[in-house]
């Protein structure tokens, strides 16, 4: 004859077995989760080298002289997350990224290199995974609207501190006023240089957000001293006035209507960008440009053709013929890229209606 076991034991035994039953079923329960969300991540991968071109993250090499780094990016990296891994504590503005563009593009031996934009994934910009990329610091920086600004405020500061005729400039014995031509080209100047401090700040939109620190210094030098010159004589008290009254009204009236084109030009290629920072733009057209690709120049060079004959200023015929020189260089630049564009606007010229 057997003994019993205890009810105790026999609780106790059930109790077992039931925790043993359920615990297992709670394991098979966390397998299968385990199971539906290991396949859910696997739909996902898959997803992501689907979009990314099966990279769920890239590795490049950036160069940097003598030095390279490797430098792990997010899947389908953009020149925004590289300026961000590379060099986190340097300004982004002066970081330059360059790939090579390929042996089709060598020249003279040597491998063309392209810089790397902002708008499209690095991928389609020819970086492959374990690619080189070239890294370039452009040094210290300043943004475009502020040098436009500081490069016209001192033309404008300079010539109204001229107009005060301050003593330790012109002496004490001043007892000639000032003339009609004086006054009319003063007023001249001094809108020519307000119109582009409002044009600086409400109309133009910069494709870059930053220039090169030292450039500040060079336009200021430019516009700054040819603004000493011409002042200085202009409203000196022994200035003496062209002749002809007719010259002078002539040229002060054609130097508005200049200013005016000019103005219409800037409203119109401000217009075909969506703000700062947008590089993309279409062949301007219309009546303005239907002879020349750059009729903002055009305008500038003849508004300032207009007030050297009317003030008969030799320092504002060198100021005139320094900016059609500058200008015409940029002309033939912007003129190239339309052309690239539209091979139609070949049948213009850059600057100077049926000339050049």
């Amino acid at each position: 004859m057997h003994a019993s076991l205890p009810p105790f034991f026999l609780s106790l035994s059930l109790c077992v077995c039931v925790c043993v039953c359920a615990g297992g079923q709670t394991m098979m329960g966390l397998h299968e989760q385990r199971r539906k969300v290991t396949n859910k991540q696997i739909n996902i991968n898959k997803h992501l080298r689907k979009v990314t071109g099966n990279l769920v993250e890239m590795k490049v090499t950036v160069v940097a002289g003598k030095d390279s780094e490797v430098v792990e990016l997010p899947a389908n990296p953009t020149l925004a997350d590289l300026k961000k891994a590379y060099k986190p504590k340097t300004d982004v503005h002066r970081k330059c990224f360059k790939v090579a563009a390929g042996s089709g593009n060598a020249e003279n031996g040597q491998l063309q290199h392209v810089t790397l934009v902002d708008k499209q994934p690095l991928r389609e910009q020819g970086v492959k995974e374990g690619g080189k990329i070239i890294y370039k610091d452009l040094g210290p920086q300043v943004g475009y609207r502020t040098v436009f600004i500081v490069e016209y405020a001192g033309p404008l500061a300079i010539m109204l501190g001229y107009a005060a005729r301050p003593s330790f400039i012109y002496g004490s014995n001043i007892t000639r006023g000032y003339g009609y031509t004086q006054k009319l080209f003063i007023s001249l100047f001094a809108a020519h240089f307000v119109k582009r401090e409002l044009e600086s700040l409400f109309v133009h939109k910069f494709s870059h957000a930053t220039m090169p620190r030292r450039n500040i210094i060079r336009n200021c030098v430019y516009y700054w001293s040819f603004a000493l010159f011409i002042g200085y004589v202009l409203c000196h008290p022994k200035y003496t006035e062209p002749s002809s009254r007719v010259l002078v009204n002539a040229s002060a009236a054609a130097m508005v209507v200049f200013e005016l084109l000019n103005f219409a030009v800037h409203k119109q290629l401000s217009g075909m960008r969506r703000g700062d920072g947008d590089t993309a733009r279409s062949v301007p057209n219309g009546v303005l440009f239907s002879l020349v690709s750059c009729p903002n120049y055009t305008f500038e060079v003849l508004s300032w053709v207009a007030f050297s004959l009317g003030t008969s200023l030799l320092s504002s015929w060198f100021f005139t013929l320094a900016g059609f020189v500058q200008m015409a260089e940029w002309a033939v630049k912007k003129h190239k890229g339309y052309v690239n564009s539209d091979p139609k606007v070949k049948r213009r010229k850059c600057m100077v209606p049926f000339l050049f």
